[in-house]
């Protein structure tokens, strides 16, 4: 395995094992979808919370183009969701932890991604609470903007 010394083991671990990646089947009640990044920039993230009756996060998954740092952040941000209250993910600062890993300044743009990807699947629940729209439509309606590989 290659090892950069920019990375700490944790980040190292959950790039060579993400935890959570993947997407919900579609028609699973309370899912959420958030994308935000760029292929021709070198990351897209798209983050699914599926958020129950309480307003918590369930369960949480992702897909995710990038570089190590950004898959990591997916990895760990996907597992420190879960069970806490969608209002605090979408505050949950991917930022802070990047830093808290000790992640290069330079890898910081992926934490900040990881962030508005959340961050657009939060917004998606409150205009569904303003909307008729089932949360299950969002994902169809956005399915297709995903890059292909």
């Amino acid at each position: 395995m290659l090892y950069d010394p920019d990375y700490s083991a944790t980040v190292w671990n959950h790039f060579c094992t993400p935890k959570n990646a993947g997407v919900f089947m579609v028609g699973t009640p309370g899912v959420l979808n958030g994308t935000a990044g760029a292929r021709k920039n070198g990351r897209v993230v798209e983050f699914q919370l599926q958020v129950d009756t309480d307003g918590r996060v369930a369960d949480c998954r992702y897909r995710v183009y990038g570089c190590p740092a950004t898959i990591a952040l997916c990895s760990l941000t996907s597992e420190k969701l879960k069970g806490g209250l969608l209002a605090a993910a979408a505050t949950y600062s991917v930022v802070k932890l990047a830093e808290q890993l000790g992640l290069p300044p330079e890898k910081r743009a992926a934490a900040i991604t990881v962030e508005d990807a959340i961050r657009s699947a939060a917004a998606r629940y409150n205009s569904h609470l303003r909307s008729t729209q089932a949360p299950t439509e969002l994902i169809t309606e956005l399915k297709d903007r995903w890059p292909s590989p």
